[in-house]
């Protein structure tokens, strides 16, 4: 049986992905931080580990970005999980009742246009969904809730006070399956993910981009982080549809060379499936 690294608790959106990815007959080991995640597939205590990477609402999420970066380790596939919050609480309260919500900055950030609907409620930031959700249960906090998934509510018997409160419907976040070795094997849809950092030369940005363009290799998504170590410089990631083992990537990445200082490679993986929940 498979055991997949999340981010959260058990319930949390992470958990579903990674089921939804696998199937039900797997084991997961719960994590506080995206770090821990990345921790424990570098160290061989899981054999996948699961993060998100974007969502459609709220943008990327820049700790797992940053942790790709930093972690020798590799993309293996992905799936779009359709994400639907839920208001939940001890107690079926009254919106008017609630003193305190909690939950995970993204969710929050999902969640805006609902939240600034309730006047006089205190917005906590927690490390997760599914954790406020267990935190409300064990503690029994009067006139509190978290936003959270329906799983969740029914794992840690909290009641729904209201539901989809996700500002669009159509909400979906992007989970990366990361492992020590990259995928094997022919794909059928391939996308691939790398990160360059460029050399300090006129139009290197422009030039980049063109190395693709010429070649008709559709890019998929393109973003820049600050180097640290480097003042406003910076690192880009990129996301193209296309295997590493194709010709004609082969010759990008190789045009790539003279205009970059450090291109790393995230491997190439399956496009994920949308899963609709």
């Amino acid at each position: 049986m498979k055991l997949i690294a999340i981010q959260g608790e058990k319930g949390s959106f992470s958990e579903i992905a990674a089921k939804s990815f696998f199937g039900i007959n797997i084991k997961v080991s719960t994590s506080f931080s995206f770090s821990d995640v990345f921790h424990k597939v570098k160290n061989k205590k899981v054999n996948y580990g699961i993060v998100p990477i974007e969502n459609s609402l709220y943008g990327s999420v820049i700790d797992s970005l940053d942790l790709l970066q930093k972690n020798s380790l590799y993309i293996v596939g992905e799936i779009n999980l359709q994400i639907s919050h839920f208001l939940i609480s001890n107690k079926r309260y009254k919106l008017s009742q609630i003193k305190i919500i909690y939950s995970h900055p993204q969710a929050l950030g999902q969640c805006s246009i609902f939240l600034d609907s309730i006047p006089k409620v205190k917005i906590i930031p927690n490390y997760d969904t599914a954790g406020s959700a267990k935190m409300l249960n064990k503690y029994q906090d009067e006139f509190s809730a978290a936003i959270a998934s329906r799983e969740a509510a029914k794992i840690y018997g909290l009641k729904i006070v209201r539901s989809n409160i996700q500002n669009k419907k159509k909400n979906y976040t992007r989970f990366l399956i990361i492992a020590q070795s990259p995928h094997r094997g022919k794909l059928n849809n391939p996308k691939t993910s790398i990160s360059i950092e460029l050399k300090s030369i006129p139009g290197a940005l422009f030039k980049a981009l063109s190395v693709f363009a010429l070649r008709d290799i559709d890019l998929l998504k393109i973003e820049s982080r600050p180097l640290p170590d480097k003042p406003f410089q910076y690192l880009f990631y990129i996301d193209f549809v296309g295997d590493l083992k194709d010709g004609k990537i082969k010759l990008a990445i190789d045009h790539l060379k003279e205009i970059s200082s450090e291109i790393k490679s995230f491997g190439t993986y399956e496009t994920g499936k949308f899963i609709l929940k």
